[in-house]
């Protein structure tokens, strides 16, 4: 049964990293999409710090 559960949370969680990655990519590809791209990465940093 966990393997199960270990396994679902394993394919949606790379399916996330893979879109997120594909709209990096896609983001980066057009006119001022890097921006966007370095925005989210400062925001991300911001919202979720070391320990």
């Amino acid at each position: 049964m966990l393997g199960l559960i270990f396994s679902a949370a394993g394919t949606v969680s790379t399916r996330a990293v893979l879109w997120l990655v594909s709209i990096g990519i896609w983001l980066m590809s057009r006119p001022g999409g890097w921006a966007v791209v370095v925005v989210a990465i400062l925001i991300g940093l911001k919202m979720f710090p070391k320990p």
